[in-house]
């Protein structure tokens, strides 16, 4: 029999729908990282796929949150973190670079400053050869002059 009721979203909704015990099941917990990695996928905000600007913003709060957050649950394995680093250095920074619009116009820029602010962090203190990187370089020079102008 297909299942034609759905439920609305509401706790009386899914009573109604699915039954009382509906109620008392518990879902899995789930880690900040994993609720983020579901929702990129469920975006299509991979990083393999064409790149855009929400995209790296996804990509790069996933990078946060697995490497500067602690507390956000489950470790990863080391293969993926060598794939998340591989992936902010072989394909967003360079993305990142090659899209720097010289304005004060903060729509056009590919990277928030908040988030140029967490990265440069963290590209700092734990990945020095990044952070002083050809591609890196530039795309420091472009924020921190943002900095001097906003008053």
């Amino acid at each position: 029999m297909v299942k034609t009721r759905r439920s609305l979203g509401s706790l009386a909704s899914d009573s109604n729908v699915n039954g009382e015990e509906a109620l008392r099941r518990v879902g899995p917990e789930r880690t900040p990282v994993q609720r983020h990695t579901m929702g990129m996928y469920a975006r299509r905000e991979e990083a393999w796929r064409p790149l855009t600007r929400q995209s790296v913003a996804a990509f790069l709060r996933l990078f946060i949150l697995c490497f500067v957050e602690l507390g956000n649950g489950l470790l990863l394995q080391r293969e993926t973190y060598k794939l998340l680093k591989k992936a902010l250095v072989k394909r967003i920074i360079p993305w990142i670079h090659n899209r720097l619009v010289w304005t004060m116009d903060e729509r056009f820029w590919p990277m928030s400053l908040q988030q140029f602010e967490e990265l440069d962090r963290y590209l700092a203190d734990h990945l020095p050869l990044v952070h002083r990187d050809d591609d890196w370089g530039p795309i420091r020079y472009f924020f921190k002059e943002v900095v001097k102008q906003t008053p």
